[in-house]
């Protein structure tokens, strides 16, 4: 059983030095409204820390009770290559059959998650790492809500900041790229941080 000092440096790390989506760049998958459009960002943010979860508790009982009973850990990557997207499109699907009014605003978003690496890479992470269940959920939530404020800052920026205003070499994807740089670098400093 892990401390509380323990979870809370998963916690930490999941969301500042191992940000999904600006340290590790796992997340960046996602469709180009979430890094122009708070709101969007905030939806797709959402998206991922459901999938995220949902998929991280699966996976760890995937690998528990059946590739690591069995002797199967080989096909990890397979097994949750396969899983992710196929937990999904079950969750678009329950979606669309009991609330079609959510389906209806959140399926665009759920649909660019179904590739997005962050799901995929938390599930792979917690099976690499032998995380336990309750900590592997932690290290999903946080890494989810890390994401979540990442692209919602990074969409807030694009939205308050003129660009315009740089060179011209530099407008559109260059400037996003070297801004999406300088949040990582900021990160970055937190890398190495632990509890004790």
């Amino acid at each position: 059983m892990n401390s509380a000092l323990e979870l809370m440096g998963i916690a930490l790390a999941a969301l500042l030095s191992e940000n999904l989506i600006l340290v590790t760049c796992m997340g960046i998958g996602t469709h180009e409204p979430s890094f122009t459009q708070p709101k969007e960002a905030i939806r797709t943010g959402i998206c991922l820390t459901v999938v995220m979860v949902l998929g991280t508790l699966c996976a760890w009982l995937l690998n528990f009770l059946v590739l690591t009973r069995f002797g199967w850990s080989h096909f990890q990557v397979l097994a949750l290559s396969l899983l992710i997207p196929s937990l999904v499109a079950t969750l678009r699907g329950f979606l669309r059959a009991c609330i079609p009014e959510l389906s209806r605003r959140l399926d665009g978003n759920l649909a660019s998650i179904a590739t997005n690496c962050a799901a995929l890479g938390t599930a792979l992470l917690i099976v690499q790492r032998s995380y336990s269940l309750g900590t592997a959920l932690i290290f999903a939530l946080c890494g989810g809500i890390g994401a979540t404020l990442a692209l919602a800052s990074f969409a807030s920026l694009q939205r308050e900041v003129s660009l315009d205003r740089c060179p011209r070499a530099f407008r559109g994807v260059p400037i996003q790229l070297i801004t999406a740089g300088l949040m990582a670098m900021a990160l970055m400093g937190y890398y190495g941080l632990y509890l004790e």
